[in-house]
C-alpha cells in the first residue's frame, strides 16, 4: 500500500483502476496530500508494475479474476485507521468508483466521491450512508449514464454529476484525458471534500 502520511486530521483512501498503481494515481495521491489529507493507497494488483493503457483487456480479466468488487480490503483498511481521523473520504476512479460507491453503505467513511464507475450500475441498492459525489462521463459505450442518473436520484445524498466527455477524462496520461472538463470534475471534488472536513 502506498501512503503519504504527515498526521493529518482528515485521511483520503484513493482506489485505483484496473491499471494498477500508475502516475495518475501517484499524482492524484500527491495533489490530495499536498491540500493538507493524509493519503492511502491500497495496491489491489498486488503488482508493483502497473499495466499499460493499451493493456486494458488484460489489465480488466486480470483486476476481475484476482481483485473484483471485493470491498474487505478498504473495510479493513477503514477499521485500522479510523480513531486517527476526524474525517476520512473514499475516493474512487473507475473499477475504483464502483468499489468506492460499494463503500458508500459503511458508517465508517465520511464521503465517498466515484469517478466513472462504470459497474454502479449493477448495484444501484447500494444505500449511501454518507455524502456521495458521483461523476460521470457523457459518453460511456457500455450504459447510459442519464439512466443511472435517474436510478441514483432517490438517494437524497448523492450528488451526480455528468461530464461532457468520455469515460478517463480526468487522467492526464489517458487519450480521453480533457483537461477543461477535468478542470470542472476536480474543482467539484474539492469543493465536496472541504464542505465535509470543514
Amino acid at each position: 500500500m502506498f501512503t503519504l502520511l504527515s498526521k493529518n486530521e482528515n485521511a483520503v483512501i484513493v482506489l485505483h483502476e484496473i491499471y494498477g498503481f500508475n502516475n495518475h494515481i501517484k499524482q492524484t495521491c500527491k495533489e490530495l496530500h499536498n491540500s493538507g489529507l493524509d493519503v492511502y493507497c491500497p495496491n489491489f494488483l498486488n503488482r508493483e508494475e502497473p499495466f499499460k493503457y493499451d493493456q486494458h483487456s488484460q489489465a480488466y480479466d486480470y483486476f476481475m479474476k484476482f481483485c473484483g468488487f471485493d470491498t474487505s480490503m478498504v473495510f479493513d483498511l477503514l477499521t485500522g485507521i479510523r480513531e486517527n481521523y476526524k474525517k476520512i473520504i473514499i475516493i474512487g476512479f473507475s473499477v475504483g468508483g464502483t468499489l468506492a460507491w460499494l463503500c458508500s453503505e459503511n458508517t465508517q467513511c465520511d464521503g465517498v466521491i466515484s469517478f466513472y464507475g462504470s459497474r454502479i450500475r449493477d448495484y444501484t441498492d447500494i444505500m449511501p450512508n454518507c455524502p456521495t459525489l458521483v461523476i460521470q462521463a457523457k459518453y460511456e459505450e457500455a450504459y447510459d449514464p442519464y439512466f443511472l442518473q435517474h436510478k441514483l436520484s432517490q438517494y437524497s445524498s448523492v450528488s451526480f454529476h455528468i461530464f461532457n466527455s468520455r469515460h478517463g477524462f480526468c487522467d492526464p496520461y489517458n487519450k480521453a484525458y480533457n483537461q477543461p472538463e477535468s478542470a470542472k470534475a476536480l474543482t467539484l471534488s474539492h469543493d465536496f471534500i472541504a464542505r465535509i472536513i470543514n
